[in-house]
């Protein structure tokens, strides 16, 4: 964190069998390792309390029913209500078992010991306080813990009523299960009660090959051994231009070292102090990454683009165009000019709702670096939509001169051959193509600017290599574009290093889309779907029918199949998926209408452009993200025609079986049906992602650090700050920020970028 680390064994701390334990499947080998495992949640002692293992909410000494999870484990702090010897009626295992209660904050839970029984009698009393872990059964309305495991925190009072002492106090302390692990870490049953008696009892995260109890007894032993290590940022200082010390709501941050032993052993008013540092290391070390890299961009040498002269491409297709700019386009080219015109490289993200009108403005774009006498790279994730943006700018330059080539890995070698020569003569302005234009055989010219669509799916790598491409010793100008609207904390934390530029209105005359969850449970509800489906094919629209597959059971195939013999039977359908070679083709026969229905994959999720498309149908649309679902229903509507999307799927959320997370998936189709607006979507779609899923994962398997605390849908606040004290910090001390983000690695800077 921030070049912070302890490479130290384990071992140092705790036996050399125990440490090599560690070190395997549970990956925890060094004392950095060690306390860079957080806790996700807290018991706070101060009250009995409870906390679901896998929660990472702090709980304040209570615990509520309706958030308990059936199967899950639970680990408490709960008080003995009521224990008692019994015979096991069951006709296997042992004859007696040890049946009792507790309670927690008011909440009664029952449990049993099997095995021994007489053997737990002593610490399971009446009164007594215990740490219990185990399983969460519901049986008749009534909370069970299974095969529970335990420690005393504190005896109950004898027979007598009263406090134990002397050798009774000690005998009444017991473990048993995994928590017995603590004990036998801490070193001895006293050692254990004083690791226990805190505050705040922390919870980890569940790790194979070890237990959560064993972590915190690892933990207390690491802190132990352990000095202050020292802060990596720069000290409080009056000095001119020096960074000043970060403030969240008005309050300093603590010390590093201090946040270090907080988050693990939280003090009484508790861990947020520590988790806001802490917080604030992970925010810092992306934007310092940002902020150097905005910092090499204002050292390179760019092309500053001419003013636009009326006989220019560039006014010609603005003529020509057969609508007029929305205020927010012309905005868009304004600011995008101002940024060419320079000698500093312009690099732009260029974000806008589902048909916003951005290919036009990214076309103009280029169309000012033509005119200046340089080439233009215009990548696409995807054939499919190279190629409707190949057929799209063609259509629209049509008769000017400009020259346009595409360029994917499925060309004919001698097209592919003609086409490179073309690039690097000069002869071709605009080169479309997929990450084939990114290879090593490919040379420009003069290369002026690099259009990216759909940034998330091309790396920083890939990016920053085409920007390389130009012979003449000037850096192209860059302009990322994203139909997915970005909320402004992940615009700063994955994003830092472009200029943002929105859309955020639609050209006039875009048909309206409406959209209803569909439940296939209902056969009314699939019937009139389908009828609806003939109805628009009879009209002369088209269909797009999504699946989260390509084979079996719900695939693409399968559905189409399923489909052509059923309640479609008579019309056209095709198939389309990625591992197609025909895809192009498939396309231009839906435009066409030589298909009427295609089922496909998520391969038509973004830029495919047919205005006769009226209708999108979704399959068990749970299985995808806010932003997909928004993105896939953008490929309709796109005409003048008034259009429908459907989300389908077989979730009942009024039944009793469907669980709690299938329930907020149906709402959360619901939330995406009842509004169109890409950027309230965008922020629901934040706040239904986990930390880590914000931040994404790498796709290429590459080695990438994970935002431990960071979560952009809260933190939105210490990310502002941090970019502020990274701008600061860069301007400061270039030298400190480089060695504070120096074992980034490639792969955790191309995780940001496709984040």
């Amino acid at each position: 964190m921030l070049g912070w680390d302890d490479p130290r064994p384990l071992s140092l701390v705790i036996s050399p069998a125990r440490a090599r334990k560690l070190a395997g499947k549970p990956g925890l080998a060094t004392l950095g390792q060690a306390l860079m495992n957080f806790p996700t949640g807290y018991v706070h002692t101060s009250g009995t309390g409870a906390m679901n293992g896998d929660d990472t909410e702090i709980v304040h000494g209570e615990v509520w029913t309706d958030a308990l999870i059936e199967g899950e484990l639970l680990t408490c702090l709960g008080e003995v209500t009521w224990a008692q010897l019994q015979d096991n009626r069951a006709r296997k295992g042992p004859r007696e078992i040890l049946a009792f209660r507790f309670r927690v904050n008011g909440e009664d839970f029952s449990s049993a010991l099997f095995g021994a029984a007489r053997s737990h009698q002593p610490f399971i009393t009446v009164g007594a306080k215990l740490m219990l872990s185990g399983k969460l059964k519901l049986f008749r309305d009534e909370w069970q813990l299974r095969n529970p495991s335990y420690i005393t925190l504190h005896p109950g009072p004898g027979p007598d009523g009263k406090q134990l002492e002397g050798e009774a106090y000690e005998a009444a302390f017991g473990a048993f299960g995994p928590l017995e692990t603590i004990v036998e870490v801490a070193g001895g049953m006293r050692a254990a009660q004083e690791m226990l008696s805190v505050p705040w009892l922390p919870t980890y995260p569940r790790r194979t090959g070890t237990t959560g109890a064993e972590v915190l007894a690892v933990t207390g032993h690491v802190l132990e051994a352990m000095g202050r290590p020292s802060d990596m940022l720069p000290a409080p200082t009056e000095v001119t231009g020096a960074p000043v010390w970060p403030e969240i709501d008005g309050h300093p941050l603590v010390d590093f070292a201090t946040a270090l032993h907080d988050i693990h052993r939280p003090p009484e008013d508790g861990p947020q102090a520590a988790r806001t540092r802490l917080i604030f290391n992970e925010a810092l070390a992306l934007q310092l990454v940002m902020a150097l890299r905005r910092a090499d961009t204002t050292t390179r040498q760019g092309r500053a683009v001419v003013d636009i002269e009326d006989e220019s491409h560039y006014s010609a297709l603005v003529r020509a165009l057969p609508y007029e700019l929305t205020d927010a386009q012309q905005s868009a080219l304004d600011t995008i000019g101002q940024s060419m015109g320079t000698d500093t490289p312009m690099s732009m993200l260029l974000q806008g709702d589902v048909g916003s009108g951005k290919t036009v403005v990214a076309l103009l774009a280029m169309l000012r670096v033509v005119d200046s006498g340089a080439q233009c790279a215009f990548l696409a994730p995807t054939e499919v939509l190279a190629a409707q943006h190949y057929k799209t700018l063609t259509g629209l330059l049509q008769g000017t001169g400009v020259t346009v080539s595409l360029l994917t890995g499925s060309q004919p070698v001698s097209e592919r051959r003609d086409t490179l020569l073309d690039i690097i003569s000069g002869t071709t302005d605009i080169v479309i193509g997929t990450h084939a234009v990114i290879q090593d055989a490919v040379e420009f010219y003069d290369l002026g600017i690099v259009v990216v669509d759909e940034q998330h799916r091309f790396g920083v790598r890939q990016r920053d290599k085409l920007r390389e491409e130009s012979p003449i010793d000037r850096t192209p100008h860059l302009l990322v574009m994203t139909a997915t609207p970005i909320p402004r904390t992940v615009a700063m934390t994955m994003f830092g290093d472009l200029a943002v530029c929105t859309l955020d209105t639609s050209p006039i005359g875009r048909g309206v889309v409406q959209s209803h969850v569909v439940p296939m449970w209902k056969p009314s509800w699939v019937d009139r779907l389908f009828a609806v489906i003939r109805e628009q094919v009879e009209d002369g629209h088209r269909v797009f029918i999504v699946v989260p597959k390509i084979e079996g059971f719900g695939g693409v195939d399968n559905v189409a199949d399923r489909l052509e013999i059923g309640p479609l039977q008579g019309l056209k359908i095709g198939r389309l998926h990625g591992k197609m070679s025909e895809k192009t083709e498939v396309m231009e026969d839906l435009a066409s209408g030589e298909i009427d229905v295609l089922v496909s994959t998520t391969v038509v999720e973004v830029g495919v452009d047919i205005p006769e498309a009226t209708v999108m149908v979704v399959m068990d649309a749970e299985n995808f993200g806010v932003s997909q679902l928004h993105q896939l229903r953008g490929r309709v509507g796109r005409g003048t025609d008034a259009s429908l999307c459907f989300l389908t799927t077989m979730i009942n959320p009024e039944a009793e079986e469907t669980t709690p997370a299938a329930v907020a998936s149906y709402r959360r189709l619901e939330a995406v049906a009842a509004t169109t607006d890409g950027f309230a979507l965008a922020e629901l779609d934040l706040q239904t992602r986990t930390e880590g899923d914000v931040l994404g994962e790498s796709q290429s398997g590459a080695r990438v650090r994970r935002a431990r605390l960071l979560n952009l849908a809260t933190d939105g606040e210490i990310v502002a700050e941090a970019r502020r004290y990274a701008e600061d910090l860069v301007r400061y001390d270039e030298a400190l920020a480089r060695a504070l983000v120096a074992d980034f690695t490639e792969g955790d800077q191309e995780y940001i970028e496709r984040s």
